[in-house]
């Protein structure tokens, strides 16, 4: 009779994110790209301890949504997304409501209920940037949590600043890098986290950027190897971020910065049962979740 244990099975693992963003932001377009989808997620609503799956008129009254409705694409069910729908009407209690939020979900006791990241979604299509920047560093009052500022339809912006410079508006040799430095960068701290996203309502628009940098600035490791896994077969992610891994190490022995470096590829562990770093690793995050 063998003795070989059969290979565990990942945990089912929830990488949650809370996006924020008034109307036309680019915000679903950002979800669908993430999830590698073109459908409509799947909102559901807690009910005590049960959850059940709810259908939201995308023209209701604000006083409608629930900044704790769990948004979720079928065929890609790891990540987990709120939606906070920005401060348009520049109200407190708006902001109260998305602070509130995120200091209970960060607290949670259960790795899973957490939420792992804030992407702040700044339309750049406008002459209002400014406003929408208004909360930025409100958001996440304990800085417990990363925070993004994801700048959507940068395209357009770079269009504008363009045109800008033709009507003499912006001073000849204004670069759209150096007026978005001067007039946007400037709001958002010593060691701001961005993203500047383009051709989102086009086939070939991608997040990739997005993903990444939320995976450099996660401060736990086992975070990180919940976003790694929710990207399920996203190798050029998990090469790139072995390779920083190791250069991060060196000074270390070999076999450390090998297991080390393997942890970010979650996806084969589940075909690798005799090596025991899949199974510490896999119990580790079951553990935790």
């Amino acid at each position: 009779m063998s003795t070989q244990q059969p290979p565990r099975r990942l945990p089912k693992i929830k990488f949650r994110v809370l996006i924020i963003g008034r109307a036309n932001a680019g915000k679903t377009s950002i979800l669908q790209r993430v999830c590698d989808t073109t459908e409509s997620p799947v909102i559901y609503r807690r009910n005590g301890s049960k959850k059940e799956e709810i259908k939201l008129d995308p023209s209701m009254d604000r006083s409608e949504h629930r900044i704790e409705d769990e948004i979720i694409f079928s065929s890609h069910d790891g990540y987990v997304f709120h939606d906070s729908r920005g401060f348009e009407s520049g109200g407190v209690d708006e902001l109260k409501i998305v602070q509130d939020f995120v200091r209970q979900k960060s607290g949670e006791k259960l790795l899973a209920s957490r939420l792992h990241a804030i992407w702040y979604c700044i339309p750049m299509d406008n002459q209002r940037p400014e406003l929408d920047l208004k909360h930025f560093k409100d958001i996440c009052p304990d800085q417990n949590v990363p925070v993004f500022a994801v700048f959507t339809k940068y395209d357009q912006f770079k269009r504008n600043v363009k045109m800008g410079m033709e009507d003499k508006v912006l001073d000849a040799g204004t670069t759209h890098e150096i007026h978005f430095e001067k007039k946007y960068l400037c709001h958002l701290g010593d060691e701001p986290k961005y993203v500047q996203l383009e051709r989102m309502h086009k086939q070939d628009g991608n997040c990739k950027d997005l993903i990444e940098k939320t995976a450099e600035a996660l401060n736990d490791d086992v975070v990180t190897l919940m976003l790694v896994a929710v990207q399920k077969s996203n190798v050029e992610l998990s090469v790139k971020l072995a390779v920083k891994n190791t250069c991060r190490e060196l000074g270390r022995s070999t076999e450390d910065i090998i297991k080390s470096s393997l942890r970010l590829f979650p996806y084969i562990w589940v075909g690798t049962s005799t090596h025991p770093l899949a199974h510490a690793d896999v119990a580790y995050l079951s553990c935790t979740l």
